[in-house]
């Protein structure tokens, strides 16, 4: 396994690279000192995660995942200052995909690290399903990328797993706890996170929440995906190839 750490602090790298070996001996642990840094790294490199210490002084932090975001949805762990409520908030609205504070528990952090690469399909594959196509949205779970009317979607790993599972499940209303529980795991504390992503994946679907177009919310319950009756993309191909008519074929 390969990962990208991003922050100036010697101890708190050493301490993240301690958490990743603890787990997995025999990965690589790459710092950058700077984010500039840790953003070419990251395009170089595609680790598997990106752990980030927002102590660097060339960029907000903010700022920096932002960028990194703009072209990489590799899972991205934030570890923060202790007493600091906000940038736990701002980190994951501008796409980090969980937030721990410093200092922590070496196994705590070992922990939100491999719930982290399990939410983002690293040992759960889904290189056999096929894609999925809900209108002029298409859903690629072998590649957690998605498409709509052709442009690509910037989703993390998390908002991308958190669509997937509200598209097969079509039609049928998601609790909150079940999508908690998929989504994140039980070793996450998740509460609050799902209004906050299916916002997120709100905004990015260009939907309204009073008149929902993609994601229904069912009051007290959960969300409920309402497009497009999905199709696999091979039978959405053959279905618009029957609707062509023969002086445009």
């Amino acid at each position: 396994m390969k990962v990208v750490f991003i922050g100036a602090d010697a101890r708190t790298a050493e301490i993240a690279s301690l958490s990743v070996r603890l787990r997995w001996p025999d990965s690589t642990v790459i710092q950058a000192t700077t984010a500039a840094q840790g953003l070419e790294l990251v395009e170089r490199e595609w680790p598997n995660i990106v752990l980030l210490h927002p102590d660097f002084s060339d960029m907000a932090h903010s700022g920096a995942i932002q960028e990194l975001r703009g072209f990489s949805n590799v899972p991205l762990l934030v570890l923060g200052h202790h007493n600091d409520e906000m940038e736990a908030v701002s980190s994951l609205e501008v796409g980090a995909d969980d937030y721990i504070r410093l200092p922590c528990d070496l196994i705590e952090l070992t922990a939100r690290i491999w719930a982290l690469l399990r939410r983002a399909g690293i040992g759960t594959s889904y290189e056999s399903e096929s894609p999925v196509v809900s209108g002029r949205l298409l859903v690629n779970p072998a590649t957690y990328e998605a498409f709509l009317g052709g442009e690509r979607l910037t989703l993390t790993t998390t908002e991308f797993r958190l669509l997937y599972l509200l598209l097969k499940n079509w039609g049928i209303v998601v609790s909150r706890a079940t999508l908690e529980r998929t989504v994140w795991g039980e070793q996450v504390d998740s509460y609050g996170l799902v209004k906050k992503y299916v916002q997120r994946l709100r905004h990015k679907l260009g939907d309204d929440a009073k008149e929902p177009f993609w994601i229904a919310s069912v009051h007290g319950v959960g969300y409920r995906f309402i497009g497009p009756t999905p199709k696999t993309l091979e039978a959405s191909i053959r279905q618009n190839s029957l609707n062509v008519s023969p002086e445009h074929s």
